[in-house]
């Protein structure tokens, strides 16, 4: 991140567009609100572009847009808050992350989105000498113990809200790694628009791990199957496998079944 800190709190140069505004949300999560008079002194750029910004944060639902600055979004969309949606679906999801870590070959280089599913999973990998890249602060921390792995943490700017690392730094970290498998969360899967989530920094977080992996595998309940989130990922052709559970509706897995490998057990 190229920026450094002012004796008055701000900042001395322009940050990155990404870690802007990942800096600004978790200010409007610290204080509830935010004036683009001060956002625009405190990152030394124009109105004009605390305003794009804002608005880039709304429409990922995170914020509200007021006259004059911007609000935390309140319960009327709740698709990205982390610590809100980890017991949602938790017995489909046990048994996705015990699926996927099955697939996962000793020796390897894998990469754990943040998600809740691959939360899961870490606590059930079991593959001797794996190397596993993060960005996820919660499975950093269950993986931590394990002495036999090689525990790698992307580095960036944290967002409160979803306990991952993104921006700037992030990409260009994943841009010089190379990994065996990738397994992902997304917050939905269209037959034509494909995967989808809710804020266009983890899309292209996720972007950049996809094309950087061998092969791809995306953990995804099958509520999310028949939906689209505001930013697109991937087309399904993209991806290796996407593993949910055995309750997925037969007619859906059939069709989705022609676009990539629907994985519901090993």
């Amino acid at each position: 991140m190229i920026c450094a800190a002012g004796s008055g709190g701000g900042w001395e140069i322009s940050m990155f567009e990404e870690e802007r505004k990942i800096s600004i949300l978790n200010k409007i999560q610290s204080d509830g609100k935010v004036s683009v008079s001060v956002l625009a002194r405190k990152y030394n750029v124009s109105e004009s572009t605390i305003r794009r910004d804002l608005t880039s944060l709304e429409n990922s639902g995170f914020i509200k847009r007021t006259h004059g600055g911007a609000i935390l979004q309140g319960a009327a969309n709740k698709d990205y808050f982390y610590n809100e949606k980890k017991n949602f679906y938790l017995s489909e999801k046990k048994e996705m992350a015990r699926v996927a870590a099955s697939l996962v070959r000793p020796g390897s280089t894998i990469f754990l989105g943040t998600s809740t599913s691959t939360n899961l999973m870490a606590q059930c990998l079991t593959s001797a000498n794996l190397t596993v890249v993060t960005n996820s602060l919660d499975v950093m921390n269950v993986l931590s113990q394990h002495s036999d792995y090689n525990l790698v943490i992307i580095g960036g700017n944290y967002i409160k809200s979803a306990r991952t690392i993104e921006g700037m730094t992030s990409l260009e970290q994943i841009s010089k790694l190379h990994f065996t498998q990738a397994y992902l969360g997304a917050n939905g899967i269209d037959l034509k628009f494909g995967l989808s989530t809710s804020s266009d920094i983890e899309a292209n977080s996720k972007s950049a791990v996809m094309k950087n992996s061998s092969e791809v595998y995306y953990l995804c309940e099958p509520a999310k199957f028949n939906r689209i989130s505001a930013y697109k990922i991937s087309d399904l052709n993209q991806v290796t496998g996407l593993i949910t559970d055995a309750s997925l509706d037969a007619d859906i897995r059939e069709a989705y079944s022609k676009l990539c490998r629907i994985i519901t057990e090993v």
